[in-house]
């Protein structure tokens, strides 16, 4: 019998037909060769008349509703002499369960970090590797093409998403099955599953198959797991969602206990136990995603049939960073609105984000405890970069040093600001699109403080106001009042009056801060006043 078969041209017409009636393309559709537990480059020799390994040819007919098999093959007769050598059997084929990993129809430079990650984990043998970066970024598809890069280097690979959320019982159970499958992907091949209810022993069951053979993991989206503080007091020791705590503990030991396997940990932020193993000498490391280099990002904008200079596509790709999915959201609009002249665009001179990048910038920033959040609107309304010592000057409760860079630690973490280093001290700013998006949010509370405190006449509704300064401070070297102009503005709108009579409404509240104490008002007064005087 022969260990290896491929399909003829008629059996390929046959095969096609059955492809079409499931909807799925030839060689881009993971469902295929995921149910028939090879790998897409396997499936494309398939179609290409190459032979392949029995099991995998059977599979493949089979994942498209064809058991007879037999009438894909290619039958050939060969004339073998006395001293023919024996057929040396191949190798089995990799498997790749690429679970819930997204189809990327194009994908642009990073060749850089391709370079990079494929270092550390074929060469540096790297155990666990993070992959971060804000949402848009590009961390899903750069993974995707680094497993298609490297799947060979690995007994098998196995992609899983923790969106849904997944306890780690249940992940584990799915890591044991795959990897204790025959490695040749025989279908009828017995499978473990996890033989305990206890996360300890549970994690020890499935590094023992790391430690057997070698595996490329992705865990894709794990901020999923992390806790949203959602503007509460931060509470130290909590990272984790109530019940997913033991995730720390596997991240902990996939860093710290012996084996051959690769796991690569996606995600908006990194886990805290990935801090105390993680070193450019270890093989525990971090990769943290920025914008696209300029000429990727130029490309990306000229497949987008811009109208523009190279001048104008640089302004462009330098004002949203580099950011893919916010060059293309932008480009959408750009055609939409401009007809593609991006010259027209650049004239509003305004950053644009619309409802999908403010809603996955907004998916970060909410999840940001009380004082994160402050400090992030403080680098958003303040146009310059801040030092330590100048945002604890700013903050109008401000905490301990190390608290205010654990706060900090947290935010760069979480890939919401940026850290450049001065001569004497490091300062702080953020993404522009997260600045956007907070200078909008801060703005949007500021006047629903002012319409509620107007209504009520109760001035503990004033937060925002009280704890920022909307208004150029002494030690600010920006003297800029378009804050001011836009609260201004969105006072006339939701009170239907003009300046005169909002002064006029504005100039009752004075009252109700009488006798206050500064601490008390913070910055409400100077706010206030500087909308007048504005």
């Amino acid at each position: 019998m022969a260990n290896t078969l491929k399909a003829s041209p008629q059996g390929l017409a046959i095969v096609d037909r059955s492809r079409r009636r499931k909807g799925w393309t030839k060689t881009r559709t993971p469902a295929w060769w995921n149910d028939a537990y090879t790998t897409q480059a396997t499936l494309k020799r398939f179609w290409r008349g190459i032979a392949i390994q029995r099991d995998n040819f059977i599979a493949i007919c089979r994942a498209v509703g064809i058991e007879d098999w037999e009438a894909i093959v290619e039958t050939e007769v060969f004339e073998v002499s006395d001293s023919a050598e024996l057929e040396t059997p191949s190798p089995p084929e990799k498997r790749i369960d690429w679970g819930e990993a997204p189809e990327i129809p194009t994908f642009y430079g990073r060749a850089l970090e391709l370079r990079k990650l494929e270092h550390w984990i074929v060469r540096d043998r790297c155990k666990l590797i993070t992959l971060l970066g804000m949402g848009g970024i590009g961390k899903t598809a750069l993974a995707v093409k680094l497993v298609a890069q490297i799947e060979q280097d690995f007994d098998g690979v196995i992609w899983r998403s923790l969106l849904p959320a997944p306890p780690l019982l249940t992940l584990l159970d799915r890591l044991i099955q795959f990897c204790s499958r025959d490695p040749a992907g025989i279908r009828s091949a017995a499978r473990e599953t996890l033989k305990t209810d206890n996360p300890q022993q549970g994690i020890t069951q499935a590094i023992s198959h790391l430690q057997q053979r070698r595996y490329l993991i992705v865990l894709d989206e794990a901020e999923t797991i992390l806790r949203s503080h959602s503007g509460q007091p931060l509470r130290r020791g909590e990272q984790y969602r109530e019940g997913y705590e033991d995730y720390g503990e596997f991240f902990k030991r996939l860093g710290s206990d012996r084996h051959q396997s690769c796991i690569a940990i996606v995600s908006r932020e990194k886990p805290g136990e990935i801090v105390a193993y993680e070193g450019q000498m270890l093989p525990v490391r971090s990769l943290h995603l920025s914008g696209l280099q300029a000429e990727d990002a130029l490309h990306l904008c000229r497949t987008q049939g811009f109208s523009c200079s190279d001048n104008e596509l640089k302004m462009l790709t330098n004002f949203y960073s580099g950011n893919p999915l916010a060059l293309k959201v932008i480009a959408t609009l750009i055609q939409e609105v401009f007809n593609g002249d991006v010259a027209s665009f650049l004239n509003q001179n305004t950053l644009v984000l619309g409802d999908r990048l403010r809603e996955l910038v907004g998916q970060q920033v909410e999840r940001l405890s009380e004082l994160e959040t402050e400090v992030l609107y403080w680098l958003a309304l303040v146009p310059e970069p801040l030092s330590l010592s100048q945002l604890s000057a700013n903050l109008l409760f401000p905490p301990t040093q190390s608290q205010l860079l654990e706060v900090l630690a947290a935010l760069e973490r979480r890939s919401l600001i940026e850290k450049m280093t001065g001569e004497t001290e490091a300062y702080y700013m953020l993404q522009p699109l997260v600045m956007k998006y907070a200078m909008e949010k801060s703005i949007e509370q500021a006047l629903d403080e002012i319409e509620t405190v107007l209504e009520e006449r109760d001035i503990e509704a004033f937060k925002v106001l009280k704890n920022h300064a909307f208004h150029p401070l002494p030690s600010s070297k920006s003297s800029e009042f378009h804050l001011l102009e836009r609260l201004k503005k969105g006072l006339q709108m939701r009170l239907r009056c003009d300046e005169r009579q909002i002064e006029k409404k504005l100039s009752t509240l004075a009252p109700l801060l009488q006798d206050r104490s500064p601490r008390a008002i913070g910055y409400v007064r100077s706010n206030l006043q500087a909308i007048f005087k504005h």
